[in-house]
């Protein structure tokens, strides 16, 4: 894994795992040549959700950290309500399975978040996961989503990462919780080169989910619902 923000290192390499099942490791440009005229590729076009949020559990007074983990669909006004899981205070220095549990949550409870104000709806049965609602309009929320949230990341990466370090070349819609990273893979050069050589390229757009809660029984739950879109495009060319 990557210990620095570094997601389109030239020199980054490919599994490349045979029919017959042997491994081989090739540099990231190479993808182009293992690819065959009348191939297609199909890669996801989700943009990464600033999904990090610190803030204050207003009826203990103590800090979290919320994370936001799911939502029901991608459409972009559909944004008051996630699927979210919540730490007490700290940040990604400290390895997620080390972390704090959140205060003791109840339906109702209200969480500050910078700009945004949350509600907690319901507890899901576990007692870091909720749903929350955000109050305000679609703009605001988006709004305090981009001023406020943080990429959501692990201690492994010690350096802050900003959107762009967890944004693929291709990414369009905001709705990744955390980054689809084989989309680290490409380049618009390399797509151009692929479709020089007969390879045709397609995109959908799926919410990549979170990876880890730090907490063996909620990880056994992931990954949660995870909207997608398969344009007519894609489906027409596979």
């Amino acid at each position: 894994a990557a210990s620095e923000p570094i997601q389109r290192s030239l020199d980054a390499r490919l599994l490349v795992i045979r029919q017959h099942g042997t491994l081989e490791h090739w540099p990231r440009s190479a993808l182009t040549r293992l690819l065959q005229p009348g191939d297609l590729l199909v890669a996801n076009d989700a943009a990464t959700l600033p999904a990090s949020l610190a803030g204050i559990h207003v009826e203990s007074g103590r800090s979290v950290e919320v994370r936001l983990a799911g939502r029901a669909s991608l459409d972009r006004n559909d944004i008051h309500r996630f699927l979210a899981v919540i730490f007490g205070a700290g940040d990604f220095h400290t390895r997620t399975e080390d972390r704090p549990p959140p205060p003791e949550l109840e339906p109702g409870d209200r969480i500050q978040l910078g700009p945004l104000q949350a509600t907690v709806e319901t507890l899901e049965n576990h007692p870091r996961l909720a749903r929350i609602r955000f109050e305000g309009s679609v703009g605001e929320i988006w709004s305090g989503l981009a001023r406020h949230g943080k990429p959501i990341q692990y201690a492994h990466v010690s350096q802050p990462l900003a959107l762009w370090d967890v944004w693929t070349p291709i990414a369009g819609p905001a709705v990744a919780f955390e980054a689809p990273s084989a989309g680290f893979t490409l380049s618009w050069e390399m797509v151009s080169a692929m479709r020089r050589k007969g390879v045709e390229f397609a995109t959908l757009t799926h919410a990549a989910g979170i990876s880890s809660t730090g907490d063996p029984d909620l990880d056994a739950r992931l990954p949660f619902d995870e909207p997608y879109r398969i344009p007519l495009y894609t489906a027409h060319a596979i």
